[in-house]
């Protein structure tokens, strides 16, 4: 039964893909990576330009985990706000969690992943100009995360609504 194991294939190929608009579709138009900030976790702030013929945007947060087995099973929130002119236009809370390990099907397990991507925003701008990202601990950071990144993509799908 190829065919069937061909199609069970895909099917978890399209299950993975479905939400990942925001680090899949439009074009890469900026990537930066993050300065650690004086408290532990914390980023600087990043300020970048963007313009209205970029909508939909999506800004998406990648990093490296630590192989510290004291990090395993554990996580950072993070506060997450994108400004402009000094006003937040938007924010989100987010965790980024270390797994302990991850499925290495029939019995046994494979070492946990290397790293983590969140699209923090998909979202339009209404105006052209200097915007500000900012990402901070909401509460004190459990795990130390390395490589942090931020990019921004231009023109991107909007996730497909459920009708819920």
């Amino acid at each position: 039964m190829p065919v069937m194991r061909g199609l069970a294939m895909l099917g978890a190929l399209v299950g993975v893909l479905v939400g990942c608009e925001g680090t899949t579709t439009g074009r890469e138009i900026l990537k930066v990576a993050l300065l650690p900030a004086a408290e532990r976790g914390a980023y600087e702030p990043v300020r970048f330009n963007l313009s209205t013929d970029m909508n939909p945007l999506a800004i998406n947060f990648r990093a490296d985990f630590t192989q510290d087995p004291a990090d395993f099973g554990k996580w950072n929130n993070y506060r997450v706000v994108l400004s402009h002119n000094g006003n937040p236009l938007v924010t989100r809370n987010i965790s980024v969690s270390h797994p302990q390990s991850q499925s290495a099907g029939a019995g046994g397990e494979a070492p946990p992943p290397t790293s983590t991507v969140h699209t923090l925003f998909i979202v339009d701008v209404q105006a052209s100009g200097e915007y500000e990202l900012s990402i901070r601990p909401a509460v004190p950071a459990a795990i130390t995360l390395t490589d942090a990144t931020i990019d921004v993509r231009a023109n991107v799908q909007r996730p497909v609504s459920n009708g819920g």
